[in-house]
């Protein structure tokens, strides 16, 4: 049975300002999340991942552009399933306004009951999350998904056989990977919200491929 690595993009320019960013494709990642990017290329590469389905958002490309530079054998599509939720005309607020709002509420403890703005509702999240995982249940061998937060947690709710009210309870930093295994009777979430280090996994040095942030370098190299 397949296992299934939940990789949330670097840190973003959106994340730093605290910003709702949703789909907009402008946003970038931060100096950070550039290192974070070159950061877990060694970790990633131990996996021996098979496949890499990613978000079609420049900052889930930016964050695998490092990893894809040193391993560009490994077949990578782009996923529109795993793009960020469309947060409709809440895209783009500060977090800290919208959580004065009396909706947002609904958000952390009722989101099966809550559509954004012209936006998505939780529920049609969940049905495309659903279908990516029937999809991934055939497969053999070991896969990268490169997301976003709130997908990375509806996945693993969804494995679970949780209900969407209960999402929120899961974690999903950026940079972060969790791990599912997929099974035909019950899925197994085997790590969650697991982050890469200094301490814990090597880092580029000056003798690796340029000397580290490959991203300046290869940043387009999906649009070749």
């Amino acid at each position: 049975m397949p296992i299934v690595y939940l990789l949330r993009h670097a840190q973003s320019s959106a994340n730093t300002k605290g910003i709702l960013a949703g789909q907009d494709n402008s946003v970038e990642l931060s100096k950070k999340g550039a290192k974070e990017a070159n950061e877990i290329v060694e970790y990633l590469e131990s996996l021996k991942i098979a496949k890499v389905y990613c978000s079609p958002l420049t900052r889930c490309l930016q964050t695998i552009t490092p990893f894809m530079a040193r391993n560009s054998k490994i077949e990578f599509i782009v996923e529109p399933r795993l793009i960020e939720m469309n947060y409709g005309k809440w895209s783009g607020r500060k977090l800290s306004s919208l959580a004065k709002d009396l909706r947002w509420k609904k958000v952390i403890s009722k989101p099966s009951t809550f559509t954004f703005p012209e936006g998505e509702s939780f529920k049609q999240m969940r049905s495309r999350v659903d279908r990516l995982l029937a999809d991934l249940a055939v497969q053999k061998d070991s896969v990268l998904l490169v997301t976003h937060g709130d997908v990375i947690k509806m996945i693993l709710a969804s494995s679970l056989g949780l209900p969407i009210d209960r999402f929120q309870g899961f974690v999903a930093e950026p940079a972060s990977v969790s791990t599912v295994r997929i099974e035909k009777n019950a899925n197994t979430v085997l790590q969650t919200n697991h982050r890469i280090n200094q301490s814990n996994f090597k880092l580029f040095n000056s003798n690796q491929i340029g000397g580290g942030n490959l991203i300046g370098a290869r940043k387009i190299w999906w649009k070749r």
